[in-house]
């Protein structure tokens, strides 16, 4: 796969899943975008240099439109030999509206260095508070 391509990709590997992540419980789109990391390689990119990588992370922020408890996992791609647009990412993102509970779970973040790592990553994700 491309690796500037990225959310083309993303975008028909869940066609080919029959998936909307939009409509979807937020465990079905992490569980999409873990699925995608295993099954695309990223075109150049060597996990094993971090060049490939996933992130897991949540909390509640404020981006200047209120607070919002989020659940985000991202891809991340970096070019091995571009310089001006080397790290590429994709997000997919859940938005909750505040509230105690969920502000309550604080936040975090975990990455996941390459597909060997990906089953531990999956657990990891699975045991937090923040995904039951």
């Amino acid at each position: 796969m491309n690796p500037r391509e990225l959310d083309h990709a993303f975008r028909s590997f869940l066609e080919s899943q029959r998936l909307d992540v939009g409509a979807a419980e937020s465990a079905v789109g992490v569980r999409a975008m873990l699925d995608f990391y295993a099954q695309e390689r990223a075109d150049g990119c060597d996990a094993a240099c971090d060049q490939d990588m996933l992130l897991f992370q949540w909390g509640t922020y404020d981006w200047g439109h209120g607070a919002h408890f989020e659940l985000d996992v991202t891809r991340q791609v970096i070019l091995p030999d571009e310089i001006d647009d080397a790290i590429w990412q994709l997000h997919l993102t859940y938005r909750f509206d505040v509230s105690p509970l969920l502000t309550g779970l604080g936040s975090g973040n975990k990455w996941c260095a390459s597909p060997s790592e990906l089953a531990a990553f999956g657990r990891y994700i699975a045991s937090l508070p923040v995904t039951a």
